[in-house]
């Protein structure tokens, strides 16, 4: 069952992380958080559990379980502090696309054919 909650909150990181960015870097955005966040727990983890489940006690394993538990709550309360309210929006007007921004800004590369 923590499995299963977990992997919900993990896969709307890396969901959620990707909307603060402009449409031309969402894609390397969620690549490095991905890659972050599978390191940290790829290399972390195993460990972590091998350290608990070579004392032989559950209550040592049941105490690696909660502390992940509290990771993931800790992880939920930043995103409701910090987050981007992005239900109904669309993305390009959370973070604007950097095209977009040079057009604005009278800057960046011109279309092909087009006057300077």
């Amino acid at each position: 069952m923590i499995f299963f909650f977990a992997s919900a909150g993990a896969s709307s990181a890396y969901l959620t992380v990707s909307e603060i960015f402009p449409m031309e870097t969402r894609a390397l955005a969620i690549s490095f958080f991905y890659a972050i966040g599978t390191a940290i727990g790829g290399i972390t983890g195993p460990y972590l559990f091998g350290k608990l489940i070579e004392t032989g006690e559950r209550s040592q394993v049941m105490l690696g379980f909660l502390l992940g538990g509290a990771l993931m709550i800790i992880g939920g309360i930043a995103q409701a502090i910090l987050g981007v309210e992005a239900a109904g929006r669309s993305l390009e007007d959370i973070a604007k696309p950097l095209s977009a921004q040079a057009a604005e800004s009278g800057g960046g590369p011109q279309p092909a054919g087009a006057a300077a």
